[in-house]
């Protein structure tokens, strides 16, 4: 954003920085894995997420027991790993009370990680 300083244009790098909070963990069950909940009244805004079965399967993340499933990929040989960083100025964002989920089409211990903070 250029803003005036004296009649000279100058650059206003300021921006408002948010604290991520890291999170992870291993899920193996089929259907939806409850990763992270919100506090009541507030919705998660993601920064980074990935995940990493050990076998193959299906997976994909969403928000809310029934939300439409995102980054999702069938791997056909465990040890990938998927993952997604919005990058700055860029973020994925839940509605209020929504958990992020990780859905498997199998139990398959995976890993997941994620950044995020509360909104």
């Amino acid at each position: 954003m250029a803003v005036r300083h004296g009649g000279l244009l100058a650059l206003d790098v300021s921006t408002t920085k948010l604290i991520l909070t890291p999170a992870s963990g291993s899920v193996n069950g089929s259907g939806n894995n409850t990763l992270v909940t919100p506090t009541v009244g507030k919705k998660l805004r993601l920064a980074y997420i990935s995940y990493n079965p050990s076998l193959a399967v299906e997976a994909g993340f969403r928000f809310g027991a029934a939300g439409t499933l995102f980054l999702r990929n069938k791997l056909t040989a465990g040890g990938s790993i998927v993952a997604k960083d919005f990058g700055d100025l860029r973020c994925l964002e839940g509605a209020i009370d929504e958990a992020l989920i990780l859905n498997l089409s199998v139990g398959v211990a995976t890993i997941w990680n994620a950044l995020y903070t509360e909104m």
